[in-house]
């Protein structure tokens, strides 16, 4: 008779189970939700680099993809040091560069040596840990097209194409 009072008074154990199982599949519902809908609209590193650069490159890209392709020039290979200081590392890389109009139009020929210049200071202080990955490749590509149009007068590139690139 003792028993029957004490559970008529006190509230079950397997309600406050129950309660505590539910609170828990709705917070893991809703932070599943939010992930999902974190994951599929972007994690909102575009603001870290600006709208302002995002919608440029689409521009170029839009363009790059929608024309046809511009015509192509080789630079002579590149075989230089790294700026690596553990160890002497070298890079044998050759680039090949499209243009946004035919060669004759733009002053491309003429500031060549220049560009040589530009990409040997780029390349030399770059260290081979930075270059080896593939987005340390997709950086070197963009830097290498923003320096050279920086130094065109006439007509601008559009791409870069690494078609040897070694690091030894």
């Amino acid at each position: 008779m003792a028993d029957d009072t004490r559970d008529a008074g006190a509230p079950a154990a397997g309600s406050n189970i129950k309660l505590i199982i539910l609170i828990v599949l709705g917070l893991a519902i809703i932070g599943g939700g939010g992930g999902a809908a974190w994951f599929l609209m972007g994690n909102g590193s575009e603001d870290a680099h600006g709208s302002q650069g995002k919608t440029a490159s689409n521009e170029a890209t839009k363009e790059a993809t929608h024309d046809e392709p511009g015509p192509i020039v080789d630079l002579a290979p590149f075989v230089l040091n790294l700026a690596d200081r553990d160890v002497t590392r070298y890079l044998k890389m050759t680039v090949k560069v499209e243009l946004d109009r035919p060669e004759e139009e733009t002053d491309f020929e003429k500031r060549i040596p220049a560009i040589r210049d530009a990409l040997l200071v780029l390349l030399t202080s770059k260290e081979s840990l930075n270059i080896r990955t593939v987005n340390g490749k997709r950086r070197l590509r963009e830097e290498i097209r923003a320096r050279t149009n920086r130094l065109m007068k006439k007509g601008k590139i559009t791409n870069v194409f690494f078609t040897d690139f070694i690091i030894q």
